[in-house]
C-alpha cells in the first residue's frame, strides 16, 4: 500500500573488509600479552620503586624493567595494531600470517627469557636477546612485505615505513649492544651506542609508528592531512632526520652535536602538535581517547624539556635524569598515546569480526563499538595515568623512593583498569551478546 511506511533497511556486513583484516587471534595476542607486560611493569615499580631511585641502565632489576615495558607493553601493542593497520590501510592481505605467528611465539618467549636472564643474574643474557630479535624478525618480514604490496601510500604509510626500518636497525642494535656489554669490542663509547638504542626504540620506533597510526586515528590530524597542511610533512622530515643524525652521532661520532639534533626532533614534535589546532576551536567531545591524547602531548612537553635540558648539558647527565627522562617519554606521553589508539583499535577489531560479517535485518540490533567496552573504567585509567606520570617523574629526579612507588601503584590501577577494559571487549569473542545476536523485544 502507497501509505505504509518502507521496512528498514538491512545493515550490511563488512565482508569486503573483512577480505584485508588478519586472523582475530593475531592482533588480540599481541594486545592480551601487552596488558600483561603492562601490569608487571607496574606491579614492579609499586612493589620495588625505591630501588629505582639512582637509575642506571648496568641496573639488572631497572634493566629489566625497562625492557618489560618497551619489548612487552609498547612493541607487543604496535605489533598487534600493525598487524590488523598494515593490510586493511594498504588494501592487502597480510603476508605470511604464519610466519607472524610463529615470530609472536619466539618473541615472546625470548622477551621472557631475556628479562628473566636479567634478573636472576645470568650472564650470556645476550642470547635470549638475539631470539626475541629473532622474533622480531619474522614479524617484521611478514608485516613489511605487506607493507611493499600496500596499494594506498600516503601519510600513515610513510610513517609506518620508517618505524620498519627503525625497528629493524633497533633490533640489530640491541643485539650487538648485549653483546658487545661483555666484551667491549664493536663500539669505543658504549653510552653513546646506548643514548642511540634508546632514541630509536622511542623515537623512531614507537613515537613514529603511534603517531603514523594517528593520522587515521586522531580527528584533527586525519584532517588535517586532508588538507594537505604543511606541519605534519614538516614534521615527519625534522623528526627523521634529528634522529638519523642523534643515531649516527651516537655510534660513531663522539655525541658532537646533540643540541642540533635535540632541536630537530623536538621541533617535529612541536609541527606534529600544532594539527591539533582545530580542536581548541570548540566543536569536539571530550570523551576518553581525546583525554588520553592531550595527556600525551603534555606528557611530551615534559619528555622534550628533559631531552633539551640534557642535550645542552642544563642538567646533570646522572641517573636521576636519566632516568626521569624514560619516564617521561615511556609513562608520560607514549603509554597514553597508545592507550588512545588502542581503546579504539582493540574494541573496533572485536566488532568488526563478531557482530559485522553478517547482515543485520531489523528488528535485529546493530551493536555500536563503544558498547563493547566501558566509559567509566576508560576514565579511571586517564585519571590514574595523569597523576602517575608526573608523580614518577618527580620521584626518580629528586630520588625519592616513596614518590615512584607511590607512582608506581597508580600506574597499576590505571593497568588493571585497562586490562579488566579489554576483556570486556575480548569476552564477546567467547560469548556473544544475545542482545545484538536475536530481535529485539517488541515494546
Amino acid at each position: 500500500m502507497s501509505g505504509e511506511a518502507p521496512a528498514p533497511a538491512a545493515f550490511r556486513g563488512s565482508g569486503p573488509f573483512l577480505r584485508t583484516a588478519p586472523p582475530l587471534w593475531l592482533p588480540l595476542r599481541h594486545f592480551a600479552l601487552a596488558a600483561a607486560a603492562l601490569l608487571v611493569f607496574a606491579g614492579g615499580v609499586a612493589w620495588r620503586g625505591a630501588d629505582l631511585v639512582g637509575f642506571d641502565f648496568d641496573a639488572r632489576l631497572a634493566l629489566g624493567l625497562v625492557h618489560v615495558l618497551t619489548l612487552g607493553w609498547v612493541a607487543q601493542t604496535i605489533l598487534g595494531a600493525w598487524c590488523q593497520m598494515l593490510p586493511t590501510h594498504g588494501e592487502t592481505p597480510l603476508a605470511f600470517p604464519r610466519a607472524a605467528a610463529a615470530g609472536w611465539w619466539l618473541f615472546a618467549l625470548g622477551a621472557t627469557a631475556y628479562v628473566g636472564a636479567l634478573w636472576s643474574g645470568v650472564e650470556r643474557y645476550w642470547i635470549a636477546a638475539l631470539a626475541a630479535a629473532g622474533g622480531i624478525s619474522l614479524e617484521l618480514f611478514a608485516l613489511a612485505v605487506t607493507h611493499a604490496r600496500a596499494r594506498k601510500r600516503d601519510a600513515t604509510w610513510r610513517h609506518f615505513a620508517a618505524a620498519l626500518g627503525w625497528l629493524a636497525a633497533l633490533a640489530a642494535a640491541g643485539v650487538l649492544l648485549a653483546y658487545d656489554r661483555e666484551r667491549g669490542l664493536l663500539f669505543h663509547d658504549p653510552q653513546g651506542v646506548l643514548i642511540a638504542h634508546v632514541h630509536m626504540a622511542l623515537v623512531g620506533f614507537t613515537a613514529t609508528a603511534i603517531y603514523g597510526a594517528g593520522q587515521r586515528l586522531i580527528p584533527w590530524v586525519a584532517l588535517s592531512q586532508i588538507r594537505g597542511r604543511w606541519a605534519g610533512r614538516a614534521s615527519f622530515v625534522l623528526t627523521q632526520a634529528g634522529l638519523a643524525g642523534l643515531a649516527l652521532d651516537g655510534l660513531f661520532f663522539g655525541r658532537r652535536l646533540m643540541p642540533l639534533w635535540a632541536c630537530l626532533i623536538a621541533a617535529g614534535f612541536v609541527l606534529y602538535a600544532l594539527q591539533l589546532g582545530p580542536l581548541f576551536r570548540g566543536g569536539a567531545t571530550f570523551e576518553p581517547s581525546l583525554a588520553f591524547t592531550l595527556l600525551s602531548f603534555a606528557g611530551g612537553v615534559l619528555w622534550a624539556a628533559f631531552g633539551l635540558g640534557l642535550a645542552f648539558g642544563r642538567f646533570t647527565d646522572a641517573g636521576p635524569a636519566r632516568a626521569a627522562y624514560v619516564w617521561a617519554a615511556l609513562v608520560g606521553c607514549i603509554t597514553p598515546m597508545i592507550l588512545a589508539q588502542v581503546h579504539k583499535i582493540a574494541p573496533f577489531l572485536v566488532w568488526l569480526h563478531v557482530y559485522s560479517p553478517r547482515d543485520w535485518t531489523p528488528p535485529i540490533q546493530v551493536p555500536k563499538i563503544d558498547d563493547l567496552t566501558s566509559r567509566g573504567l576508560a576514565w579511571f585509567e586517564v585519571f590514574a595515568l595523569a597523576v602517575a606520570a608526573p608523580l614518577g617523574a618527580a620521584g626518580l629526579w629528586l630520588e625519592r623512593g616513596g614518590l615512584v612507588r607511590a607512582a608506581g601503584c597508580c600506574l597499576f590501577t590505571a593497568a588493571a583498569s585497562y586490562a579488566w577494559n579489554l576483556g570486556l571487549a575480548l569476552r564477546h569473542v567467547v560469548r556473544p551478546d544475545a542482545r545484538w545476536t536475536r530481535p529485539a523485544t517488541e515494546s
